[in-house]
């Protein structure tokens, strides 16, 4: 207990020392089983967040001090709420109208407005008032995989409404819904750059069947094939300043984190061992 206390103080310290380097939170199950873990950008510093025989995995930013995490605990799923800089838990409810087993809530940068998928639909909560809205209500079909835009007033989310996977921008203020991506593809998990210009996302646009990285510019329509590889590639994020790119691969034999420079083109691995390593979020300024 005593070793175990004085590794636990030292891994938070380290993190506090750092803490207003860029971070990137992903799930890891190099321990044996599904742990929360933290890392410095350039792949440094990878840093066992919880350590125990329970399966936590689908971890979110609140701020950066805090982090939101699922728990699997018996037969339930519990959220819980981190503290970076002592390191202490606590439980965070579901939302009233959905117990998340799959994907984690979302915080905007500007800390007004949650977001999450609950029953093929798109949610925001505000939690002020504790009252949601369903953004995606009127669209027939699945609506999954959401995020926010830096600035905290657009929400990005996949929908096969119009009978593909498709990429949609909802504008918090006008309430408009703008479709981002249009082919026979299956376009998934988008996220945007910190300006707004360029749209990241997952899709099999180039070779059917295996999801690459795909960066469309949305002035332009311009789409690049970033990855390009024999494995799958899912789930790409945005770094804060929009120069990098941090997604999933298993081209390499299993799941690792790579990052990609938008400048130098160049493809970084940041994670290395059998496990699987995946899930990046970035805290968005």
């Amino acid at each position: 207990m005593v070793k175990y206390f004085i590794l636990f103080v030292s891994i938070f310290s380290l993190y506090s020392t750092k803490i207003n380097e860029e971070k990137i939170l992903f799930s890891s199950g190099r321990n044996g089983n599904s742990d929360i873990f933290i890392m410095d950008a350039n792949g440094k510093n990878q840093i066992a967040l919880t350590q125990n025989q329970e399966e936590d995995w689908a971890p979110t930013w609140i701020d950066k001090n805090n982090i939101s995490f699922l728990r699997q605990k018996g037969d339930s799923i519990v959220r819980v709420k981190l503290n970076l800089r002592n390191g202490k838990e606590s439980t965070l409810s579901h939302p009233v109208d959905c117990n998340l087993t799959d994907k984690n809530t979302l915080y905007s940068s500007n800390k007004t407005h949650e977001l999450y998928s609950c029953k093929d639909d798109i949610f925001i909560l505000n939690p002020e008032n504790g009252k949601s809205i369903n953004i995606t209500i009127n669209l027939k079909g699945k609506a999954l995989y959401p995020g926010w835009s830096s600035d905290g007033n657009k929400v990005l989310f996949t929908s096969n409404h119009s009978g593909t996977n498709e990429i949609y921008l909802y504008d918090l203020n006008s309430k408009d819904i703008i479709q981002l991506t249009d082919s026979d593809s299956n376009n998934e998990r988008g996220d945007l750059s910190p300006d707004g210009k360029l749209l990241i996302y997952s899709s099999d646009y180039f070779e059917k069947g295996n999801q690459d990285i795909l960066i469309k510019n949305l002035d332009t329509g311009e789409i690049k094939h970033i990855s390009n590889s024999p494995g799958m590639e899912l789930i790409a994020r945005f770094s804060s300043d929009g120069n990098d790119i941090f997604y999933g691969s298993n081209k390499d034999g299993n799941w690792e984190i790579y990052s990609y420079n938008l400048n130098s083109e160049t493809h970084t691995r940041l994670t290395n061992n059998k496990e699987f390593d995946g899930d990046p979020r970035v805290l968005k300024h």
